[in-house]
């Protein structure tokens, strides 16, 4: 399914792209603006995946890390410099940290790896992908010498997951014995369904700084551990 809906996001890149050029035609816009490459038609994202009131007992590494893949169609507000986005894509996030997931009844809790624990691991991750929609208020400025402009898109964006998992790595705590597994739990109970928050992004000709902060918790409020996302990184245009 996965490779469906990435499939179907780099279609609609190229659709975006087609289109672009040919609506700005239509607006008796310079032919320059076709090649723009402050439209930020098509985005990779890397970036750094934090967990914002996390329970003191749940550790996420500073090492986190997620990708990012949208496509975006701009449409001009009246001159080149300002403009409005929407778009779709995907994004993936990595919590790495010192816990296991487990469950009662109807709750979702973490099981710490303390240092007083003897079993050893060399990974442990908490894995979340989302279909995103985002839209975005452009403003650049103009171009200069060398054809790139300073830029800044202030937006929002709505995350439906598509999956979740735990990757764990080290010695097997389900037998308790010193062998080494790789073991990976998906569908973790209780994770939000939804996200969304405001996104920020700075940038100058096809790179640019962006964060993001979740206004949902990861887990369902009261069903698991508290906590939102913040994602900080940075985007390239490829073309």
């Amino acid at each position: 399914m996965l490779k469906r809906l990435f499939s179907l996001v780099l279609m609609s890149a190229a659709v975006s792209a087609f289109a672009q050029t040919d609506s700005t035609s239509s607006l008796n816009l310079p032919t320059t603006l076709n090649e723009d490459q402050s439209r930020d038609r098509f985005l990779i994202s890397f970036h750094w995946d934090g967990w914002m009131g996390a329970p003191d007992s749940l550790k996420v590494k500073g090492l986190s890390s997620g990708l990012g893949i949208h496509s975006l169609y701009d449409i001009p507000l009246g001159s080149d410099k300002v403009s409005f986005a929407i778009g779709a894509g995907f994004s993936w996030s990595n919590y790495y940290n010192n816990a296991l997931f487990a469950y009662d009844s109807t709750t979702t809790y973490i099981d710490p790896l303390t240092d007083e624990d003897t079993i050893g691991y060399d990974k442990n991750k908490f894995v979340i992908s989302y279909f995103e929609v985002p839209v975005e208020f452009r403003f650049r400025t103009k171009e200069n010498n060398s054809g790139n402009r300073f830029k800044v898109a202030v937006g929002f964006k709505g995350g439906y997951m598509l999956s979740n998992h735990t990757k764990f790595v080290g010695e097997d705590y389900l037998t308790g014995s010193s062998d080494q597994i790789k073991y990976k739990q998906y569908r973790i109970k209780n994770v939000s369904t939804l996200q969304y928050g405001p996104t920020l992004r700075v940038g100058y000709g096809k790179v640019n700084i962006q964060a993001y902060y979740g206004l949902a918790g990861i887990f369902e409020d009261g069903k698991g551990p508290s906590g939102t996302p913040l994602t900080v990184g940075v985007s390239f245009n490829p073309f």
